[in-house]
């Protein structure tokens, strides 16, 4: 656990992080002093979904300094982040989902999100644990569920959400032999349109049988900026007016 922590940390202290999603907690309490321990930022907020037994829970934890939230939303699979993106002014919605093994309770959770979307009506991003995928090659079994893609896939569709495809890597979940890419994230197309340049990473996998998500907008080292100097500016008749 304190290893987890500790990655945790790290990861917010050096990347320009808005909002995180912590899933699988396992916890059935939350205070302001775990969260200070994990990100002790002045602006920094939380909600948080208990556990049901030792499985599940989720923490978000955002930055009010970057998104301004106005609602937030439960469910058993998900917590949701209703605001505005500070810097550009941009209304969405967040959600982070961890969803469940069967196939009839990850129903619950489509539905749930959908209800969700058209009820705000507001650009979504959806990203977190789908417990499921879309293409036989992102199981290393080559194995795939197909009523459980179809219902996934019918989710999307109806939601009018985009992937953001996975950079450098197609798997982000291991135990033992067995690899899949079940941890992914999917935007509206105003949410593509706003951030246009937002890449989705993975960091290299940790204590979690789950790799680290990251999606945001890549730095661009663009390496040394020659300085030019034209002739001509010399003689121009305010060059140098000032001094």
């Amino acid at each position: 656990m304190l290893n987890k922590r500790y990655s945790i940390r790290n990861r917010l202290l050096n990347s320009n992080v808005g909002i995180c999603f912590l899933l699988e907690t396992k916890k059935d309490n939350c205070c302001d002093s775990f969260i200070r321990n994990l990100w002790n930022v002045v602006t920094v907020k939380w909600a948080f979904l208990e556990s049901v037994g030792k499985s599940g829970g989720i923490i978000v934890m955002w930055d009010s300094s970057i998104f301004e939230v106005n609602s937030i939303e439960f469910g058993g699979q998900w917590i949701s982040l209703s605001g505005k993106h500070v810097n550009s002014s941009f209304n969405c919605m967040v959600v982070g989902v961890y969803a469940a093994s069967s196939v009839q309770d990850r129903a619950k959770l489509w539905e749930d999100i959908t209800t969700l979307k058209f009820a705000f009506d507001l650009p979504m991003v959806v990203i977190g644990d789908f417990n499921e995928t879309l293409h036989a090659h992102e199981r290393s079994s080559g194995y795939i569920n197909h009523s459980g893609s179809a219902a996934l896939r019918k989710f999307l569709s109806d939601c009018a959400l985009i992937e953001f495809k996975l950079q450098g890597s197609r798997f982000t979940w291991f135990r033992g032999g067995s690899i899949s890419c079940i941890d992914r994230a999917f935007a509206s197309p105003e949410f593509h349109l706003q951030f246009p340049f937002l890449s989705l990473s993975r960091y290299p996998r940790g204590t979690s049988d789950h790799c680290q998500l990251l999606l945001q907008t890549p730095k661009v080292d663009w390496g040394w900026k020659p300085f030019h100097f034209l002739n001509c500016w010399l003689s121009h008749p305010s060059f140098l007016a000032d001094f």
